[in-house]
């Protein structure tokens, strides 16, 4: 089946009500938050499409529940290796929800919180708002990619203590993905230091072409124990305003200190959501597949259109997610380049302050977009810069 993956418009696109388009007006070209511009797949179209022209949409039945802790549980072992009881699966509203949930279930105020920065803005977020003390170490920038620096890691956490690690895997915003290697390297840290690791693998669909995932918890049976894998049908399908996440739990005891938040507390999760991430994991494969090929295709025409055009803008080529993380520090644009381009070349990045301190003089480029507005963004900061 051949999907239409470019059928918007830019003039469509900024007529949506979302916040993507919405929040910088008519005059700019948006890039910065993690939604793609791709229509959804068939098959969630039409799993939400029944359940409306039935007016289908009182509380779901737990059959409902059920049935997506199953799907992922399938989808993960047959796609990554990770093995995963359905019954240690549970079903959130959203992967910044179980971020939160998960600070608090598995640390307390003043413990030390690792993660590997620049990171996701609400891995910062959770730590503060919870009263854990932050535990950064910068990712060292490679010739070819950014690569984790694990003395750099060991040392950190002996000097100053951590009850856990907040992973990104793959990560956001430099769109790596982590090799066993270095998985292994953190596992054995996690393990000589006793940390319970809540691994965000979210972007893990979104693996581009030339490089494989590889789930924290499926690395072996120790690393799978201390493991909470937080993940979502949202970024790979485009559903994050239906919100419908999930934590699988690499132990019993795990999920037994998060249930201690009593299910009311934790909220519920809508009848569509589920829906459309149940459709998704069961149904949409081929969808998928178009858009890793139209996504790398994108990714490859932006490293390239640098290189010829804007050579001075660092980038290394993302592995995974459709985020590309742009060192545009060599152009002299003062200390806020995000906000420079977005008042000089009308396009609206995310800024790279957002993502800690060592995104100084970053900006993070959303490219799950259609080729013509790509190729609009790109020429207008390219003309801006001139």
């Amino acid at each position: 089946m051949r999907y239409d993956l470019e059928r918007y418009s830019r003039a469509e696109l900024q007529g949506r009500t979302g916040v993507k388009w919405h929040r910088d007006g008519s005059a700019a070209i948006a890039a910065w938050v993690a939604d793609m511009d791709f229509p959804i797949a068939p098959e969630i179209r039409a799993a939400i499409e029944a359940l409306v022209s039935s007016d289908d949409l009182g509380y779901p039945d737990p059959s409902l529940d059920a049935s997506v802790r199953s799907a992922f549980s399938k989808r993960v072992r047959d796609r990554y290796q990770l093995v995963v009881d359905p019954d240690r699966v549970v079903v959130l509203s959203d992967v910044v929800q179980a971020i939160y949930l998960c600070v608090v279930a598995f640390s307390e105020p003043g413990d030390g919180i690792a993660c590997l920065t620049p990171a996701y803005p609400p891995f910062f977020s959770a730590v503060a708002a919870t009263g854990r003390r932050l535990l950064a170490c910068d990712l060292v920038a490679g010739e070819e990619r950014f690569e984790v620096d694990l003395a750099a890691l060991d040392s950190l956490l002996r000097d100053q203590g951590a009850r856990m690690l907040l992973l990104c895997n793959p990560h956001n915003p430099t769109g790596r993905s982590f090799t066993r290697a270095e998985l292994e390297g953190i596992a054995a840290i996690a393990r000589d230091r006793d940390l319970t690791v809540i691994s965000d693998e979210i972007h893990a669909d979104l693996t581009l072409a030339g490089a494989t995932h590889v789930a924290f918890g499926a690395l072996d049976s120790a690393s799978s124990e201390r493991t909470v894998t937080l993940s979502s049908a949202s970024k790979a399908f485009n559903l994050a305003g239906l919100r419908c996440a999930v934590a699988a739990f690499g132990s019993d005891s795990l999920r037994d200190r998060f249930e201690r938040f009593p299910a009311h507390a934790r909220g519920s999760v809508s009848v569509l959501g589920m829906a459309a991430a149940l459709a998704a994991w069961e149904g949409a494969g081929a969808w998928l597949e178009a858009a890793l090929r139209a996504l790398s295709s994108n990714r490859d025409f932006l490293v390239a259109y640098l290189a010829q055009h804007l050579p001075r803008v660092a980038i290394r080529p993302p592995e995974a997610t459709y985020l590309a993380w742009l060192d545009l520090r060599p152009l002299g644009l003062g200390d806020d380049p995000t906000g420079w381009l977005k008042e000089h070349a009308k396009v609206a990045l995310s800024p790279g302050a957002d993502f800690g301190a060592a995104g100084s003089g970053h900006s993070r480029l959303n490219f799950g977009t259609t080729r013509p507005v790509l190729e609009e963004m790109l020429a207008r900061i390219a003309a801006a810069l001139s």
